[in-house]
């Protein structure tokens, strides 16, 4: 199997772990090593983090791999408490990979559940944390996290409105709904959209 993580503390402690397990692991850091090591080694699953710093993510990563090696079994193991704070529907793009919140994870023998389930491919709802009611945000819709998204990286209404390829009244009524939905009054006094922003940018990552 292979393991793509940016972290050298935790790639070395995971590997460790996941050969005590059984495994035989290849490392990688990025997505350009990840795609030599997929290519050298043939694994039969890859656990990936999603945020690898500059360049490429875990997510393009596995889009890769669907498009190439759909029989590569696929473990997400991130910070990002949602893939919808990064502008991805999972449920759609590879619904039978588990989804592992690092937050999350109490306990670590919960990732090679997730490998048996995903490698055999047999209960793996049971590892979705993206799908979890305790996620942050998990009442906003797809186009609530995205407009919110667009509020913290300071867009107005009228560059939102051009993002989302809507009319500006459009744009203007789901920025309403958004703010409604995180229980922020557009009346009140307090800068809603910098509240909003900062609400976004704290859940980010959960924890």
């Amino acid at each position: 199997m292979l393991l793509v993580e940016d972290d050298d503390l935790i790639r070395s402690l995971l590997a460790s772990f996941l050969e005590g397990a059984g495994f035989k692991v290849a490392t990688a850091t990025n997505a350009p090593d990840a795609k030599r090591a997929i290519a050298a080694v043939d694994p039969d699953a890859v656990v990936l983090d999603i945020d690898l710093g500059r360049g490429p993510s875990g997510l393009d990563i596995a889009d890769l791999i669907q498009a190439r090696r759909g029989d590569i079994a696929i473990v997400f193991l991130t910070n990002l408490a949602d893939p919808r704070f990064a502008n991805r529907d999972m449920t759609s793009a590879h619904p039978n990979a588990a989804y592992l919140n690092k937050t999350m994870l109490k306990d670590p023998s919960v990732l090679i559940e997730a490998l048996e389930a995903v490698l055999n491919e047999r209960d793996v709802s049971a590892f979705r944390h993206d799908k979890s009611t305790n996620r942050p945000f998990a009442n906003l819709s797809k186009m609530q996290i995205q407009v919110l998204r667009l509020i913290s990286e300071g867009k107005t209404n009228t560059q939102i409105a051009e993002v989302r390829g809507r009319s500006l009244a459009a744009t203007e009524s789901a920025v309403t709904r958004t703010l409604k939905a995180l229980g922020l009054d557009s009346d009140s006094d307090i800068n809603v959209r910098v509240a909003a922003a900062r609400a976004f940018l704290t859940n980010r990552t959960d924890g």
